[in-house]
């Protein structure tokens, strides 16, 4: 059953700054974006990473696994995964046979956007609503 959720985790969240918290069986990320709080289910797009673990910069969340880009505002995907990175080839050979498999699943796999949730603020908490 969809009901609001307090999250005294982001009742002091300033401009630029992100927290997750729990909002009944889920993970949330609230970010506030020049002075306005957005909600998400705490998960990547792409692979389901936490969001929480990534970057939160100049109105755009990155995750932290394969660098997806998402706008902090409307959950639209604005860079697709990077599925090689800078340095691979220094990884030990066996790792990188073992990668070359998973490469096709991962390739495959679609980004898809967040999800935005209402979320709202009053009397100094906020609650987000799944």
């Amino acid at each position: 059953m969809q009901a609001w959720h307090d999250l005294p985790e982001a009742k002091d969240l300033k401009h630029g700054e992100m927290v997750h918290g729990r909002a009944g069986d889920e993970d949330v990320l609230v970010v506030n974006h020049s002075g306005e709080l957005r909600a998400f289910i705490n998960r990547c797009g792409h692979m389901n990473a936490p969001l929480d673990l990534g970057t939160f910069k100049s109105g755009v969340l990155k995750c932290p696994q394969h660098h997806a880009v998402f706008d902090a505002r409307t959950g639209e995907v604005r860079g697709q995964p990077i599925l090689s990175m800078p340095g691979m080839d220094k990884l030990p050979p066996e790792f990188l046979e073992a990668m070359a498999g998973m490469a096709p699943v991962f390739a495959r796999t679609e980004c898809r956007p967040l999800t935005p949730l209402p979320v709202e603020s009053a009397n100094g908490n906020v609650r987000v609503f799944i």
